[in-house]
């Protein structure tokens, strides 16, 4: 059986089971969120390095190849190792920050980069914290995501506020968004700023690139971006209000994960259960 424990599904806080009252009193890291493809690090029972993707044990290998071409795999898989000496069993997971970004919320780059976000102990089954994160990156020289800041909120309100002004440091500094840890509990969250409105991009060999249908899982989840965004259910019923954001979250979708965008946006916006929209399960 693979060692092989794939990255977390990270929602906004609205979505989380308790709706952000679960980190309420806990020590609360906030990071930068950057703009690539979420690629692990690990090694075999016969400790060969092994490379996966946010969803697959076994990616593209394109992926494959394109971490390996950045300065940061050699010293990754090095990391691992040396620490396998000493009992500790790691599976690393980074961003691979391609020359131009999915979203191009980030400047142009000349090379292809891979930063660590988050170490997993594969016999404590846990994510260990971030300054131990950082520290085993350190000596290696692998880049890590900006720690932007460290809170602790006794209500929603000022929980709020942090991530505002968090958010308000991401579009400084041209990062995707904030995700939010509370390593002592493992409660992860994402959140984004809105994706900026982009200039074409001429077609260089004239063809056209044909991508596979959107699933559904990614549809429903465009579309709960879409009803958070509206304010929930008095706009939401408002078809000139909701339309555009739905619109406007599935092309957001597509083109972040190499989906083509439905052309039934209509039907969808209007045949979606609610209760889904809400992040509740239909019995």
């Amino acid at each position: 059986m693979s060692k092989w424990h794939k990255y977390y599904d990270l929602e906004s806080i609205r979505r989380l089971k308790n709706e952000g009252r679960e980190l309420l009193g806990k020590r609360i890291i906030l990071t930068e969120k950057r703009d690539g493809e979420n690629v692990s690090l690990w090694l075999d029972e016969e400790g060969n390095p092994q490379i996966s993707s946010h969803n697959l044990e076994k990616p593209d290998p394109s992926v494959v190849s394109r971490f390996k071409e950045t300065p940061e795999y050699s010293k990754a898989v090095e990391l691992l190792k040396d620490e396998l000496q000493y009992k500790n069993d790691y599976i690393l997971y980074g961003e691979l920050l391609k020359k131009v970004s999915p979203t191009r919320i980030e400047p142009k780059r000349k090379h292809a980069h891979w930063v660590l976000f988050d170490i997993w102990d594969v016999k404590e089954n846990r994510y260990i914290g971030y300054s131990s994160l950082y520290q085993k990156a350190y000596g290696y020289k692998i880049p890590v995501v900006a720690a932007i800041d460290s809170i602790v909120c006794s209500t929603l309100e000022d929980l709020e506020e942090n991530i505002k002004n968090a958010m308000s440091w991401c579009k400084r500094h041209r990062r995707e968004g904030v995700v939010g840890k509370d390593y002592a509990n493992q409660i992860f969250f994402k959140e984004k700023i809105n994706l900026p409105e982009l200039p074409k991009l001429k077609n260089l060999n004239g063809s056209q690139v044909q991508y596979p249908p959107m699933p559904e899982d990614r549809i429903l989840r465009a579309l709960q971006h879409a009803f958070d965004e509206c304010g929930g259910l008095p706009n939401w019923m408002d078809k000139a209000k909701a339309m555009p954001l739905v619109a406007k979250h599935l092309a957001n979708e597509g083109r972040e994960h190499n989906f083509a965008v439905p052309r039934n946006m209509c039907d969808l916006y209007l045949n979606t259960h609610l209760e889904l929209l809400k992040g509740k399960k239909i019995e």
